[in-house]
């Protein structure tokens, strides 16, 4: 039977997810690395990205990926050893590899022909031949002194100590002893190397890797790494490697001997090791693991997490970092909370990798757990009713009160595994801020425009769908920002501004909420010009355009085909897009808000809640029909039956300690007349309207409940004011209101 073919393979699926990742990631450092050119961390993760890819490829023996990786490899290795300064055309050309892989990794995932890489291998060679600096660093003597003795070693591991030693870094050797007469003896040695490798950065082996894979092996093996300091860590992790009898570290340049610096390993103390780092051939991290992350097996953000409380992972009601102060853009409002805490310095951010820590599981089954949680939480409901109904009676009472019981211990399970499910729904978002940094780059140099870009709470969760959603939107404002918001450098300085502009995009939590913020310093949008575009495109008549505050102004971005641009641009227009943004937010239950202030920035902020798959809500009835509010969009519930309402300019008030709310209809807003507060109403729910306060009037309350939310048809999902849908205990379907867009 002949094999199946690769692209079948579990392997191939895997190798695919992990090169979209390892792209995303190395693009986010490349753009950190060509502002820190000599960074050691981000050239050695860019470098160990493209080596595990390398990997992968070589694996499955998907050559042309092996060859652009490993000229890329070549590269950063130069500049490692200091043979070649990076620049930006050097970083240009790298990034060109990337795009490269993506459209390779795309043709791969579609079964499609492969773009042919020699195109981008010629470029690569003509760079790597002109640009060199020739020999590194001189070293000193004593260096130098230290290999005349070293005779014996392969020259390429020669000349990698050589220029370990001349960046200034401790090599060391790690000498291993296998058991006399063991079996597969090439295997061990390959995996002593791969342990290696995962601790500390390996130089070379004596015998070489194409020795060991030629089987040319034997009972000693030599494997030269930096920083020296891995030594201790690299002996325990090696000690669980079958067929290890000792293990030792030594200096380099000390002639094998034992002296001073030297760390050996008998067989009893490295049983002990290998008990310590787990015993299964896997090391443990120095630093204890605080997160379990479930990668789902699709592309395009299909990935999941469990977080068990990361220490960069924002909580509830915490405040995104740098949002101290508004003196970026001038539009605060409260936009920031203060006493938070600002980067310490402006050290380069270095991003890696989780794939050591990640099991992946498709989509489509966490889809699945999902429904059938939200079905167990109908049926939890209906069985608490049940109890509630059999003890109200006393015939039953005592079935009741049993039942009552095992609803309860039910319900504290179903609970559980809901949160547990509902967690595993949940992504950092870093799975989509990871591409902007090189987004940014790209755009201030096609627009000619110099912009510093800043991010934080990129580890602040959310539900997948949600992310899905706001992926889009968050471009569309990023590209605005870009090409309308921040001013070329000469228009800058005329204003007295730095040359180079500031976006900052931030995520945090609140409440039961996650706030995004893309602020921007530049010229902020012109009101005014707002209003005349709108008059000019037949969307309102210059007499109404005349009575819109400036809040209601700037809404007027969001109308589908609204722009103040005179002409397209290549990269946006102020408005373009915006109407987009919103449909996608609104099904999410999701809100967009806009401030500026004219020559001092923008700031958009999105409004998201953390999860769409199940909520609690205020059962209300209105007209005969029952509603679900989502509770997070209720303040307070009064009740004012039998009270006299107050009027302002003849519509009806309600005034709680001090505050008075218009109050409106639910039945009224649902039959086109929101003020008809009828004498049936004996309800208001307190809630916002945005920044705006509103009363929503309705005939009775049933009460708090879970409520699972299902989807709607395309024409039900695009009714205003209408989130979705749900089931209730009693098998009735039931609307979920949006009360943002209700009114």
């Amino acid at each position: 039977m002949p094999p199946a073919p690769i692209e079948d393979s579990e392997e191939f699926r895997i190798f695919l997810d992990e090169l979209g990742e390892m792209v995303e990631l190395t693009e986010a450092n490349l753009v950190e690395l060509e502002k820190s050119p000599g960074d050691p961390g981000l050239i050695s993760e860019v470098f160990r990205a493209m080596h595990t890819i390398k990997g992968g490829a070589a694996t499955l023996g998907l050559e042309d990926g092996v060859k652009v990786t490993h000229a890329m490899e070549t590269l950063l290795d130069e500049v490692r050893s200091g043979s070649r300064q990076l620049d930006s055309s050097m970083v240009d050309l790298l990034f060109s590899v990337l795009d490269w892989l993506k459209v390779w990794r795309d043709a791969l995932s579609a079964g499609l022909s492969h773009p042919s890489p020699v195109s981008l291998l010629e470029s690569i060679e003509e760079f790597s031949s002109s640009g060199a600096l020739g020999p590194g660093p001189k070293r000193t003597a004593a260096v130098s002194g230290a290999w005349e003795s070293e005779t014996s070693l392969p020259p390429p591991l020669k000349e990698a100590i050589e220029s370990a030693l001349a960046r200034g870094k401790t090599p060391a050797v790690l000498k291993v002893r296998f058991r006399r007469g063991a079996p597969l003896l090439s295997v061990r040695a390959y995996q002593v190397i791969t342990y290696a490798d995962e601790i500390a950065d390996v130089l070379g082996s004596v015998p070489s890797a194409e020795d060991i894979e030629k089987d040319a092996v034997g009972e000693e093996l030599s494997v030269y790494f930096v920083p020296a300091e891995k030594g201790d860590a690299l002996v325990g992790a090696v000690s669980s490697v079958t067929d290890v009898s000792s293990a030792s570290v030594e200096p380099v340049g000390l002639q094998g001997s034992t002296e001073a610096g030297a760390s050996h390993r008998s067989p009893e103390e490295l049983q002990s090791l290998a008990h310590h780092t787990g015993g299964g051939g896997r090391p443990v991290p120095e630093e204890p693991a605080t997160a379990l992350e479930i990668s789902a097996g699709s592309s395009g953000g299909g990935r999941g997490s469990v977080a068990q409380g990361g220490p960069q992972t924002q909580r509830q009601g915490e405040a995104a970092p740098g949002h101290s102060g508004d003196a970026s853009t001038g539009t605060g409002e409260g936009s920031k909370q203060a006493g938070t805490p600002t980067p310490a310095n402006d050290a380069p951010v270095v991003r890696k990798t989780d794939l050591g820590r990640t099991v992946r599981v498709d989509v489509s089954l966490l889809d699945f757990l999902m429904d059938t949680v939200g079905e167990l939480v109908i049926q939890r409901t209906r069985l608490t009713q049940i109890a509630s109904k059999l003890q109200a009676e006393d015939e039953t009472a005592a079935a009741g009160q049993d039942i009552g019981t095992l609803a309860a211990h039910l319900q504290r399970i179903s609970q559980e595994l809901q949160e547990g499910i509902m967690r595993a729904r949940l992504l950092p978002l870093k799975n989509i801020f990871a591409k902007f940094p090189r987004l940014i780059r790209d755009l201030s140099a096609k627009c000619g425009k110099q912009v510093r870009f800043e991010m934080t709470g990129e580890d602040t969760e959310l539900d997948r769908t949600v992310i899905e959603a706001i992926d889009d939107p968050l471009i569309h404002i990023l590209r605005n920002a870009v090409d309308h918001g921040i001013e070329t450098p000469e228009e800058r300085r005329k204003k007295g501004k730095p040359p180079e502009g500031l976006i900052r995009l931030s995520a945090w939590h609140q409440e039961n909420h996650v706030l995004i913020q893309v602020e921007d310093d530049g010229a902020g949008v012109d009101v005014e010009k707002v209003k005349e575009a709108a008059v000019k495109k037949g969307l309102m008549s210059r007499e109404a355009v005349s009575n819109l505050d400036e809040k209601q102004a700037l809404e007027l971005i969001f109308l589908p085909g609204f722009s103040t641009a005179e002409k397209p641009t290549e990269v946006s227009g102020r408005g373009v897009g915006m109407d987009v943004v919103r449909e996608n937010l609104q099904r999410v239950n999701g809100t967009v808000e806009v401030r500026t202030r004219r020559g001092h920035g923008t700031t958009v902020s999105l409004r998201l809640p953390l999860t769409v798959a199940i909520m609690r809500a205020l059962l209300v009835l209105a007209g005969g029909w029952v509603y679900a509010v989502p509770t997070s969009s209720v303040e307070e519930v009064v009740d004012f039956s039998g009270k006299t309402l107050q009027t302002i300019q003849g519509k009806p008030t309600i005034v709680v300690r001090g505050r008075v709310f218009p109050l409106v209809s639910l039945q009224g807003v649902l039959e086109g007349d929101m003020w008809n507060v009828g004498k049936s109403c004996q309800y208001a729910l307190l809630t916002r309207n945005g920044k705006n306060l509103m009363a929503l009037a309705v005939d009775d309350l049933i009460g708090e409940e879970e409520i699972v939310v299902k989807e709607m048809g395309r024409l039900l999902s695009r009714v205003r004011g209408v989130a979705g849908a749900t089931i209730l205990a009693d098998g009735d379907p039931a609307i979920i209101l949006d009360v943002n867009y209700l009114v």
